[in-house]
Parts: C-alpha cells; structure tokens; sequence
C-alpha cells in the first residue's frame, strides 16, 4: 500500500521514539510504499537527518530522494490553508492510499474531503493507520499507548 505520512507525524517519529508514529513509520517502511515530497521534507528541515535517524534507517540525501517526487498542483484545495495543498496533491500524485495526519482543521475541510473522497485516499491519525496495519497481531494489541496519543489537532 502507498501511504503518505504528513510532517507532523514524521517529526513525532523523531522526537518520541517509543511512541505510536515511530512504530508506524517503521511498519510503512518495512511492509509498504512511503510517498514523500520535497514539501513535505523541508518542512522537516534537518530533521530527516539527525544522526539517529540516518542510522537507524541508513537515510542519505540520495536515499530520501527515492522517496519523493513534486506534486503538481492545479488548482487549490484548502481556502485557508494553502501550505497543505503541496500534502493533498503528493497523496494525489503519489497514487498513496493513505495520508496519515493529525491535522483535521485543514484535512477534514469539506474540500478536502471531496478532494481525498474521489481519489479514493483516507485520511488517517498515527494510531489508526498503526492498528490498522497491525491488526490482530500481538506486538500492536499490546502496544502501550498514552491516552492522548494520536487525538487529532484542531
């Protein structure tokens, strides 16, 4: 499966690294297709980069590069949130099937939705997509979770 994972949680991913997103990511990279853009990485900046992160992934400049790809914007989506229009249109052009995000007050928009609803892309929280991945395996039903991880952002 394709899955897009927005920059808030790829920078959840870094900074707790026992929580739900850093499992995600490495469920995405082992069993599926991560669907990145440069929009998305210079949103994280140096991120991408830190030196745990290039040793637990093996991530290179020309690595990361196999991720991404430029989206194509035609048109835009969100009235008020023009920077995440570059988000929708990489899920879109990246043929993901997935954008995991937490960020509902720009993704759960009446545009937004028409826009992921004709594509086929759902738009999923870290934890979700993470139970949904592993459901009914063992390592995910025990997985300890805070009670306010994976509450989306308004």
């Amino acid at each position: 499966m394709k899955i897009t994972l927005d920059s808030n949680v790829l920078v959840r991913a870094v900074v707790s690294p026992y929580g739900p997103a850093l499992a995600l990511l490495d469920a995405v990279l082992q069993d599926h297709t991560l669907v990145l853009s440069r929009f998305i990485l210079d949103e994280l900046e140096r991120v991408p980069m830190y030196p745990r992160i290039q040793a637990r992934y093996c991530i290179t400049p020309q690595g990361a590069a196999a991720y991404m790809l430029e989206p194509v914007i035609l048109e835009p989506v969100i009235p008020f949130g023009p920077d995440d229009d570059p988000v929708l249109y990489t899920v879109a052009d990246g043929n993901a099937e997935i954008l995991c995000t937490l960020n509902t007050k720009h993704f759960g928009t009446p545009e937004a939705t028409a826009f992921c609803g004709v594509r086929g892309i759902r738009v999923l929280p870290d934890v979700k997509l993470l139970r949904e991945l592993y459901e009914g395996r063992e390592s995910v039903t025990n997985l300890e979770v805070p009670p306010n991880a994976g509450q989306l952002v308004n």
